[in-house]
């Protein structure tokens, strides 16, 4: 199986999953911790949301470590995925070199700059009639695009819609590449 995180052993590998409350990005972070520990990596995940639970800005944050996770605070993203405005411009900028975001240009008035890749998730997602799936959606496009899990490891936890939707993400990002 690929290395996880494409981080050398103990090397922590920190992604955060940002966007507003209701796009399922607490159900994307525990999943892609699910996948890190059936790979016999340690995995944390954690979620902050805004004022309100839907609709308030809220991140779903993931750390990947061959050695055991001391702190649950991503301190240092390699990767985030943007699926609204707000959650762009949170991020865009001001990640440490080498990081990268992908994010929905459908969502974000922004043209990417290094480090940056933009899609049209939602345009996607409403043309295949995923909406219902569109975080998953989303979801493949970014773990083919950040390669840090093994897009057939995250694929084989899904099912239904929500595996057609992956595979509709990680189509759209090798047709953007």
């Amino acid at each position: 199986m690929k290395e996880i995180g494409g981080a050398a052993s103990g090397e922590r590998t920190e992604i955060v999953l940002a966007g507003i409350g209701g796009q399922g990005l607490v159900y994307l972070g525990k999943l892609l911790a699910e996948v890190a520990v059936e790979a016999d990596w340690h995995a944390v995940q954690t979620q902050s949301y805004g004022v309100a639970s839907r609709g308030g800005f809220t991140k779903s944050e993931v750390i990947l470590a061959r050695a055991p996770i001391a702190s649950p605070i991503v301190e240092r993203p390699n990767a985030v995925l943007a699926l609204t405005e707000e959650a762009h411009t949170r991020y865009s900028g001001k990640l440490p070199e080498g990081a990268m975001i992908v994010y929905d240009a459908d969502a974000v008035d922004s043209e990417p700059v290094a480090g940056e890749v933009g899609l049209p998730f939602t345009t996607t997602a409403r043309r295949l009639d995923l909406m219902g799936s569109y975080n998953v959606l989303a979801l493949g496009a970014f773990t083919v695009i950040a390669q840090l899990l093994p897009t057939d490891a995250v694929r084989a936890q899904l099912s239904g819609q929500n595996a057609e939707a992956f595979d509709a993400g990680v189509s759209l990002a090798l047709e953007g590449e």
